[in-house]
């Protein structure tokens, strides 16, 4: 019986035995006094590279021995010319052509770390010199917070601190961690953005926080990502027992569908825009070749799922020749193209615990300078409590929700142009008493509901004030200016966290507008509803 050949049998028939190849030919086994002998030569290694002793190859035709001249000149006309040649596409490529988006990230990172750096560090000093001792290492429950770069994610954490929570707060990656500098803040985080269908890192990002922080409530912000993908992290950190004040998946597609709204709207008999849904670019030409888009302003959301997930707002042009259609529009993206009237319009923050409406703030959008100014408006709210009441889920309903209305200056009536799921800008008007409705504070603290609940005094833009009080200096402009800072009138300012007022106003609304005008269009105020507004169609 034939036994098998061993591997190391082969090895020694290359390098000392004559195997046969495929064509019959024979290595002949070298002398002890060749180069073959003392160390693998070129040839024999360019004939194992290049298949000679391999099974099934053909014969290639040995090639010529070098000498050593043969050598230095094949390094000098080959190698050199390669070396030099990779060489300088590596420079062009990553020095020349990419080299100033790379120099100005580094610089970018750079100035970032010197400006967070002492920022944080006054934070620290602000912490320790505002915070009692007892008050810092007492064992809290913590709330985790999302949207960190947002006006309304600062003012939630300071009224969750002062409901004695220890607060908690990320956004995701790219923003300005606004937040990150709020003595009311204990940690930061950055999170991954999610992306169409791409939100398993969001959502295990989340988890993590939960279960690092040891998190018991989770107040989505919705602003910088979507209600979409926080219904998506809902059922997650609830099975890891942190409760979340936030709509479930399903309700969420119905509340953030502009045109589910609509329909809801009009099966009660309630008043309704007149809108359009499309579901191609056809349609849309359509409706300009038939002068409907023509006059008046009109904006193209789209709907359905991916409507809810992506959440885009359009303004389109009055003409035709102006429209550049750069969004899918398909029966699998439908849009719904709803008409804006003339008249006041209006933007609420709602708060909905366990399907009904528990508090309400209506704030009117300044036409000048796109401020907010909180109002009573009693047909707003209720509007509202019907809207809720009539509005049937399989399950309670949590959360906040933003509505944006216009009362028509034609007919009066009151007409709903969207509504969205997340805390809206008008936010900012209520007061400590509002987390104390929505989340259960420690024992210490009172567990009644001191002061108003919607602070009663108008809001202003600081950066509008100083603008005003530069262009025309003066006592009366110079008082404004005082007075909005001494009456707590501005929205960011407080005596004992006074770091996101400056962080906002002389580092993220600066660069935030720079960014905005190199990429060459500016995003008017929409009185913080969390769409974007883009014109063309991009």
């Amino acid at each position: 019986m034939k036994m098998p050949a061993r591997a190391s049998d082969s090895v020694n028939k290359v390098w000392g035995g004559s195997p046969p190849d495929s064509d019959g030919l024979s290595v002949s086994p070298p002398s002890p006094a060749s180069p073959v002998a003392t160390a693998p030569p070129r040839r024999l290694l360019h004939r194992l590279s290049s298949g000679y002793l391999s099974e099934g190859r053909s014969t290639p035709s040995p090639p010529p021995e070098l000498s050593e001249d043969g050598i230095v000149t094949y390094f000098l006309l080959h190698f050199i010319p390669g070396l030099v040649g990779a060489l300088f596409y590596l420079v062009w490529t990553q020095v020349i052509l990419f080299g100033p988006t790379l120099w100005v990230s580094f610089w970018l990172w750079c100035l970032g770390k010197l400006v967070s750096m002492p920022l944080e560090l006054t934070k620290w000093i602000l912490t320790v010199l505002t915070v009692p001792a007892s008050e810092r290492l007492r064992r809290k429950r913590t709330v985790l917070i999302s949207g960190g770069s947002t006006i309304q994610a600062v003012h939630l954490a300071r009224n969750f601190q002062a409901a004695g929570a220890r607060v908690v707060v990320f956004d995701v990656q790219g923003n300005f961690g606004l937040a990150r500098f709020s003595t009311a803040v204990d940690r930061y985080y950055t999170v991954p953005c999610p992306v169409g269908d791409r939100a398993d890192r969001y959502v295990a990002a989340v988890k993590h926080i939960v279960e690092e922080e040891r998190a018991v409530y989770y107040i989505p912000v919705s602003s910088t990502s979507t209600a979409y993908y926080d219904a998506l992290v809902k059922p997650h950190v609830e099975l890891m027992g942190c409760s979340c004040f936030c709509p479930g998946l399903k309700e969420v597609c119905v509340l953030d569908d502009v045109f589910e709204v609509m329909r809801r709207c009009r099966s009660e008999g309630m008043a309704t825009p007149l809108h359009y849904p499309v579901s191609s670019v056809e349609e849309v030409y359509a409706l300009y070749e038939r002068g409907t888009l023509g006059s008046g302003r009109h904006v193209m959301i789209n709907v359905g799922p991916l409507g809810c997930r992506d959440r885009v707002r359009v303004v389109l042009p009055p003409k035709m020749q102006d429209l550049k259609v750069k969004h899918q529009v398909s029966t699998q993206r439908p849009w719904v193209i709803v008409r804006d009237y003339p008249g006041d319009h209006f933007i609420t923050c709602t708060t909905v615990k366990e399907s009904a409406v528990i508090a309400n703030v209506t704030c009117r959008v300044e036409t000048v300078h796109g401020g907010l100014t909180p109002v009573e408006h009693r047909e707003i709210d209720l509007w509202i409590k019907q809207f809720f009441g009539k509005l049937k889920f399989l399950r309670p309903l949590n959360g906040h929700i933003s509505f944006r209305f216009v009362v028509s200056s034609a007919s009066g009536s009151i007409v709903p142009l969207g509504c969205r799921v997340g805390v809206a800008l008008p936010y900012i008007c209520h007061t400590s008493v509002h987390t104390r409705m929505i989340w259960k504070p420690c024992r210490h603290f009172n567990p009644q509901s001191p002061g108003p609940l919607v602070s009663d005094i108008g809001r202003y833009w600081m950066h509008q004030v100083v603008m005003d009080t530069l262009k025309s200096p003066g006592i009366g402009s110079v008082k404004r200016l005082l007075g909005t800072l001494i009456t707590k009138q501005e929205a960011l300012f407080v005596v004992w966290d006074p770091l996101p007022y400056f962080a906002y106003y002389h580092i993220q609304l600066p660069v935030t507008n720079l960014f905005r005008f190199l990429r060459g269009h500016h995003n008017i105020n929409n009185g913080g509803h969390g769409f974007r507004r883009v014109v063309p169609i991009r």
